[in-house]
């Protein structure tokens, strides 16, 4: 069998199989015993419903409503992380904790090379897990109390350090992040290619985690803000000031304790979905890596993926300075950023509905347009330009939505393609790289725009009555100077839109197209039943 994809099928010898299916019909009554074996006594109403279900959808297991928003919920409790994180850390360590640029830049390279080895070490160790929660649930159970202190540690100054001390805390705590976020982050992106095999419902899938994740990332980015100008007070003479440190650090304990609530819901809400792929790897570590990196079209979702993230980040790390310097704007922030992010979540839908008309490919061409332009517009943006900075900001969101949704929706298939060509599902390994990239994007953004502003003269802002602040009041030392907001254009403006040029050479690569994927379905049903062996040739 071979379609237009560009992915010749050879189906024509034999082969068998041992692997239990569990969407095979004849298969049904062995799944119904599994089920009360994999911990617990079996529950004989729970198992007849479940296979009334498969054999009513043609032998697929169909996610109801509250299986979908349970697994896409999870997505919000990540993005309070990657929102608040991405949007005010470049600006909370040169303008709060008070770290030079450059050691910025070293403190953020260092956890990324950390991250090199972590990254992958947890995706294949998620492949191999075996519990009573599963393979990919156990970790998002164990690993997100951790994960939620270590955040609200992020943004505290430990007082009475000196800048060494300082700089050796940050670096701890930036990297032991880091590392809990990809123990969570990574097995809770492996289930969405477990779930389900439906091309279409992927992509409805990856809207929903998007949507998540916008209004994660509203509701955090917002209140946020907001929290920290409690802290809003008078000195003696009159002026005004906040104090950062103590409004960043409730913030960060408020929002460490909320991220932990979406991850929960989606641990007990998706206990009851079967997955087929917990069939554990036979195949040496690095032979392994050899074979993904040999896979096309894995080698182009995620090099797709990365320029999308490093794009965005350019933005999100300085769209707060770029408010501030550029656009006059920085008391509006809270609510322009809001503009942006609603903008996302309308589009996520729009986008998610037209690709399953047009494709994922199309799709993505026609919103990295949309968001080409955007960037430009920053980047021209005339200074001073509020009102204009609001139509920007809901433009860009209908660029940034495809951004986030094509890449994610366009991963399970890829794992697929992989289980085609080994005979194994190591959606860990493939989730955990992808991961890498999406830090790597945001650790690359962080770091060279620090480094940038560093050598165009940024500097911290002074100290008033013995507080750090960066309101409009007490920041002066840059507004007049030209260098600084010439690199916030660039860094917010035109950087990110040579970067997306590249993307659009990435997605013209990727060889599968929805035909395809259906007869890469088709054939991985009839490799599971024992009748066929496959061989893959990707050109």
């Amino acid at each position: 069998m071979s379609g237009n994809s560009g992915i010749p099928l050879d189906t024509t010898k034999e082969y068998v199989d041992t692997t239990t299916l569990l969407r095979n019909k004849q298969n049904l009554k062995q799944y119904s015993f599994n089920i009360g074996n994999s911990g617990g006594s079996p529950n004989l109403t729970e198992q007849y419903n479940e296979n009334t279900k498969l054999l009513k959808n043609g032998g697929k297991y169909k996610l109801s409503f509250s299986e979908k928003f349970s697994y896409g919920i999870g997505e919000g409790g990540l993005s309070v992380f990657q929102m608040i994180k991405g949007f005010f850390l470049n600006s909370f360590l040169l303008n709060v904790a008070q770290i030079d640029s450059m050691f910025t830049a070293v403190i953020l390279f260092t956890a990324k090379f950390v991250d090199a080895f972590s990254d992958v070490l947890v995706g294949n160790l998620s492949d191999k897990t075996k519990s009573r929660w599963g393979r990919r649930r156990v970790w998002i159970l164990f690993a997100s109390l951790p994960f939620a202190i270590l955040y609200c540690g992020l943004w505290w100054v430990p007082p009475n350090l000196s800048r060494v001390e300082l700089l050796i805390y940050y670096q701890f705590v930036v990297i032991a992040l880091s590392i809990a976020y990809t123990c969570v982050a990574i097995p809770y992106s492996a289930m969405n290619a477990e779930i389900t095999d439906d091309y279409d419902e992927r992509t409805t899938l990856a809207g929903i985690r998007m949507i998540s994740l916008m209004i994660g990332g509203l509701t955090s980015t917002f209140t946020h803000s907001l929290i920290i100008k409690i802290f809003k007070t008078q000195t003696p003479n009159g002026s005004e000031y906040i104090d950062y440190q103590k409004g960043y650090l409730l913030s960060g304990g408020i929002w460490g304790g909320v991220m932990i609530i979406p991850l929960m819901i989606t641990f007990f809400g998706t206990r009851k979905i079967p997955t087929e792929s917990q069939i554990e790897s036979h195949i040496p570590f690095f032979k392994g890596l050899g074979i993904m990196f040999s896979n096309r079209a894995f080698v182009t979702v995620t090099l797709l993926y990365f320029f999308c993230q490093i794009a965005v980040q350019f933005v999100q790390n300085n769209l707060l300075l770029y408010c501030t310097y550029v656009a006059n704007a920085e008391k509006e922030f809270p609510y322009i950023l809001a503009t942006l992010q609603i903008s996302v979540s309308i589009f996520i839908f729009v986008w998610g509905k037209i690709s399953t008309y047009i494709g994922k490919k199309v799709t993505y061409y026609i919103g990295g347009i949309f968001l080409l332009l955007s960037f430009l517009s920053l980047f021209f943006l005339p200074y001073g330009s509020k009102n204009l900075l609001w139509g920007a900001a809901a433009f860009s969101g209908v660029g940034v939505s495809v951004a986030f949704l094509i890449p994610m929706s366009m991963l399970p298939d890829v794992v697929e393609l992989d289980e085609l060509k080994t005979g194994e599902r190591r959606e860990g390994l493939f989730y955990s790289l992808f991961l890498f990239f999406q830090k790597l994007g945001l650790s690359v953004g962080l770091a060279v725009s620090s480094f940038v502003l560093g050598l165009v003269g940024y500097e911290a802002p002074t100290q008033v009555d013995g507080s750090d602040g960066i309101s409009a009041e007490i920041i002066d030392n840059n507004i007049e100077n030209d260098n600084v907001i010439m690199a916030l254009r660039i860094l917010t403006g035109l950087a990110p839109a040579v970067i997306i040029l590249f993307s659009f050479i990435a997605i013209f690569f990727y060889p599968i197209s929805k035909q395809s994927h259906n007869e890469i379905r088709e054939l991985l049903k009839r490799k599971r039943e024992g009748t066929v062996t496959i061989t893959v040739d990707e050109k």
